[in-house]
């Protein structure tokens, strides 16, 4: 039986999403609280590979086991056996075959600012300090050019998937989340590594007047990390969704009345 989670966490304490052998990262969590609570090893696999302290609201992984379990009993048991800063959101049966990574069809990224002259601490886990002018009409205009399929080398950290570094962007926009609250939204078929905070890092320095609007265009020809802005902190970016297309809904929502 194939099952489909809806996660969410802080990622401050965690090496990202990615199980690695020296650091404690997100999935190995879920994947310890869900092998005591089944009694067998449970492995999973995530959507996105979220990178080092970067949080997530919506993301998407499944697991494969033998046998049928209640679904709440998924939800509510691993949340049992889970560090107050990692829930399972939702729990879901899906059909033979679906993997929560290759059939994405897109992921919702928000970075967040606020922009009053003094962080709050309740916001400085989630956002990070702008304060001082900001040219955004400038930032609008330079992140235009991110919309379609490009060559995205000069903002991937290293590390990453560099032997594909084409991806496809389809919606970015700015907007406000609240007094002195700016989001920048960015949805695309996948993401390299710290390239989301790697654009974000660029536009900021257009916003300051360091870079012109239309640098952008030519750092998107497969130019040199080198050549990009700085890389934004990890704090202020959250996956906020992941989407599918139709043919997997869950089985629930594929029964008749």
């Amino acid at each position: 039986m194939v099952f489909r989670l809806t996660i969410s966490y802080r990622g401050a304490s965690y090496a990202g999403w990615q199980r690695q052998n020296n650091a404690t990262t997100v999935q190995q969590v879920v994947e310890s609280a869900l092998s005591d609570l089944v009694a067998q090893r449970v492995q999973i696999i995530g959507a996105s590979r979220t990178d080092a302290g970067v949080h997530a609201r919506g993301q998407v992984a499944h697991l494969e086991l033998p046998m049928d379990f209640p679904l709440r009993g998924l939800m509510h048991g691993a949340n049992q056996r889970l560090p107050e800063d990692i829930r399972v959101m939702a729990a879901e049966r899906m059909a033979e075959g679906f993997h929560a990574r290759k059939h994405a069809a897109f992921k919702l990224y928000c970075y967040r600012f606020v922009l009053a002259p003094v962080l709050s601490p309740l916001d400085a886990l989630f956002a990070v300090h702008l304060p001082g002018e900001i040219d955004l009409p400038a930032m609008e205009r330079a992140a235009e050019h991110l919309v379609g399929e490009h060559d995205f080398t000069a903002f991937a950290l290293s590390g990453g998937s560099h032997t594909q570094p084409v991806r496809r962007i389809d919606e970015v926009g700015w907007q406000g989340g609240g007094a002195d609250v700016l989001v920048f939204r960015v949805t695309g078929n996948g993401f390299l590594r710290g390239m989301v905070r790697s654009i974000v890092g660029t536009l900021l320095e257009v916003g300051r007047g360091r870079r012109d609007v239309d640098d952008l265009r030519r750092l998107l020809e497969g130019r040199p990390r080198s050549e990009a802005g700085p890389t934004a902190p990890a704090r202020g970016l959250t996956l906020e969704k992941v989407g599918y297309p139709p043919e997997w809904k869950p089985l629930a929502e594929q029964e008749g009345p």
